[in-house]
């Protein structure tokens, strides 16, 4: 055995074979390696050649560095900051771990033990490239294309087909009826094209046309995408001259054409609006009959584009929204947004796009669209809380680029502005999940929420201070070319700010209240609330400036919603800080700009209940002051218990009820008669909420509680 040994060790081993003689490549490609077939080498290989599979080989780590790269390594000081900073991201990801050598090297062995047997299943289950092909896109026309998931059954039966090609020595299988089944979109639901045919009807006059469309694209498109311009004049080009009759297939840009043009009539009597001049009244606007009628007929085009689901049935999804957000902002907004969602969806448009078929432009509209649809149904949904359709980490399309022959014909494109409303609606995002989890958190956990979202607010800033100033963004210069949208662009940043503050208005002690230096919880509520004031009474200020300039838009969601929260805000912050005059000039300045928001609205009954309950809150607040400083010698008895009898019982209010305002700067709505409609708009729900902040009583020290109730 001992004589045995010795021979056994010294055993010569097997000479090396030259690669021109080896039966086999001395190194085998992924693909062939993952399928356990004989790869023949090259690049690429004949097997993979035969197959139409992507040959590839594993990469060669990098040569150790020569003398000259070791004179470029980090110094010491930076190898300490690096050490020091993989802590952190180690105790982020693990908690609190001990970091002794044991310890990690143990750590280090159990991820590198999961990992190899992750890898290892994963090459015992995969199929080919069903794992570098998570999903798939594959056109069917030059609007609609097929978008399967990873794990989809489509998906599923493209890898059995391709095993059966492996097995079958690459043969490949002919292309059958069975073959194209997943790409089946239901025609047989649609309705006759009588529809669509009758549609002509409902166009305008073509120069009429023109008028709605230019104002549609100055005053309703703002810091989202709906459609090329260029190629909307060319299909309306179309349709106007066209002697054929419309088919089904012209549905999604008939909805298109008649949505843009009722969306027009919201928007046009601001075409004529002189700077400076006085508020048009209920009686000088045009009524919204006509806008009704396009919409309701557009309604009976919905069931053909859902069956169609194409990128152009997405826009009219999104302009349909458009038009009911001033009626029904968290209804049928929000349900149109919804479908335009489930349509971009189908089309895959959430998804990166790297295929051949499209050319850019094709490309570049999907993602403008699928972004501002993102954009839209995730602010309606957080602001108005609904769950959102599809969660940031779900999407992963290319953001918005510049691309030629896309620019509007004015020569000025509001892409910038696109791009960082995009930015805010994920900052947003973000906001809400953490003011969440902070809410359902034990106490022992707040103090980790809370610095999540302090810094949230100090990228908000940095970001918002790093904008551009000229033409975009942040340019408030009434004569440029993009005022509104910069200014609605800042009403978006600024009503992010009132939602990371908020929370913490009625956590905040009042100016006589000691607060706890050192307290992270104390101050950053301070920190938020102060933030959110100061952007209410910046929102003020903002929609003045549009009122004296190009004037408010009684049909805009982002100016209305903007002020309304910034008007709850404030009467939040006169329960604690009662003796600001500041926020009763603010609160006053609100009051005249929201009514002037409101005139000529069909929802008036619901837009004349809010006003009052906003100044039911208002007087509620200061009754104790009012009622000797602003009450005349003059007055009654009789008036003054006229004065507290309406307001505590609730009814309209005049304008002798009214201190501290002016008569001449108030337009007081006329009572509604029983026949007009009510409509659920986005000032309906202002009552209640306005109820239960006036029934809250006024108080001097406001003290911190034990447990937070956000």
């Amino acid at each position: 055995m001992d004589q045995e040994l010795p021979r056994r060790r010294g055993r010569q081993r097997r000479p090396r074979v030259p690669d021109s003689l080896r039966k086999r490549a001395a190194r085998a490609c992924l693909p062939c390696r993952q399928h356990k077939e004989k790869c023949q080498g090259g690049l690429p290989c004949a097997r993979c050649q035969q197959y139409k599979r992507t040959c590839r080989f594993e990469s060669i780590q990098p040569p150790a560095p020569g003398p000259s790269e070791r004179a470029s390594l980090p110094s010491e000081n930076e190898m300490s900051n690096r050490e020091h900073q993989m802590e952190r991201i180690i105790q982020h990801f693990m908690g609190d771990v001990s970091f002794t050598s044991r310890n990690l090297q143990e750590i280090a062995d159990m991820l590198e033990k999961e990992r190899d047997d992750s890898i290892s299943q994963d090459a015992e289950f995969s199929d080919g490239q069903a794992m570098s092909e998570s999903y798939s896109l594959e056109p069917l026309s030059t609007s609609m294309m097929h978008y399967s998931g990873e794990l989809s059954h489509w998906n599923f039966s493209k890898a059995i087909r391709r095993r059966l090609q492996n097995i079958g020595n690459g043969r490949e299988q002919p292309d059958g009826p069975e073959t194209t089944k997943g790409f089946f979109r239901a025609t047989g639901l649609q309705s006759s094209n009588s529809f669509v045919t009758s549609s002509m009807m409902y166009f305008p006059p073509r120069d009429v046309a023109e008028f709605l469309t230019d104002t549609f694209l100055q005053f309703a498109q703002t810091n989202y995408f709906y459609f090329d311009e260029t190629t909307f004049r060319q299909k309306m080009n179309f349709y106007y001259t066209t002697n054929q009759p419309f088919t089904i297939e012209d549905t999604g840009w008939i909805c298109t054409l008649l949505m843009t043009f009722a969306i027009g009539t919201q928007f046009a009597y601001m075409q004529t609006r002189p700077t400076q001049a006085k508020t048009p009244s209920s009686e000088e606007i045009p009524d919204d009959h006509i806008g009704l009628e396009l919409y309701r007929f557009s309604c009976r085009l919905i069931p053909d584009m859902i069956t169609i689901a194409s990128v152009e049935t997405v826009q009219a999804f999104l302009l349909l929204g458009v038009y009911t957000l001033p009626i029904d902002t968290s209804g049928l907004a929000y349900t149109y947004y919804g479908l335009a969602i489930k349509m971009a969806v189908q089309n895959g448009m959430h998804r990166k796009y790297s295929g051949v078929s499209l050319d850019p432009l094709s490309v570049e509209l999907r993602n403008r669209l699928w972004w501002s649809a993102y954009s839209l149904e995730s602010r309606i949904s957080i602001l108005h809380g609904r769950p959102v359709s599809v969660s940031r980490v779900d999407t992963d399309a290319d953001m918005p680029t510049e691309v030629t022959g896309l620019r509007p014909s004015n020569g000025v494109s509001n892409l910038p502005n696109i791009i960082a409303n995009i930015y805010l609606t994920n900052q947003l995002s973000k906001l809400a999940r953490v003011i969440l989890r902070l809410r359902r958190c034990p106490r022992i956990q707040q103090t980790q929420h809370l610095q999540e979202l302090r810094t949230i607010r100090t990228e908000l800033c940095d970001w918002w201070a790093s904008l551009p100033v000229e033409i975009h963004c942040r340019d408030l210069n009434p004569s440029g070319p993009l005022f509104r949208c910069n200014v609605h662009l800042e009403l978006t940043y600024t009503t992010a700010t009132i939602y990371i503050g908020r929370p913490f208005l009625f956590l905040h002690p009042g100016p006589s209240a000691r607060m706890s230096t050192g307290d992270i919880r104390s101050e950053t509520a301070k920190l938020l609330s102060d933030d959110c004031v100061q952007a209410c009474l910046r929102i003020i200020d903002l929609c003045q400036l549009l009122q004296n300039s190009v004037g408010l838009a009684r049909v805009s969601y982002t100016e209305f919603s903007s002020c309304r929260a910034a008007l709850l805000a404030l009467i939040a912050q006169r329960l604690i800080d009662d003796s600001s005059e500041r926020l009763c000039s603010a609160i006053a300045r609100g009051m005249t700009l929201i009514r002037q928001i409101c005139v000529g609205l069909e929802s008036a009954r619901s837009e004349v209940a809010v006003i009052e309950a906003l100044e039911r809150a208002r007087l509620q607040l200061d009754r104790r002051g009012e009622s000797e400083q602003n009450c005349a010698p003059s007055d009654s008895g009789y008036d003054q218990f006229r004065r507290w009898a309406q307001l505590w019982r609730g009814e309209p209010l005049t304008s002798i009820s009214l201190p501290g305002l002016e008569p001449e700067n108030i337009e007081v709505p006329g009572t509604m008669g029983d026949d007009i409609p009510s409509f659920d708009g986005f000032l309906s729900s202002f009552p209640q909420e306005l109820n239960a902040f006036a029934s809250i009583p006024a108080s001097d020290e406001f003290e911190l509680p034990t447990e937070w109730p956000l």
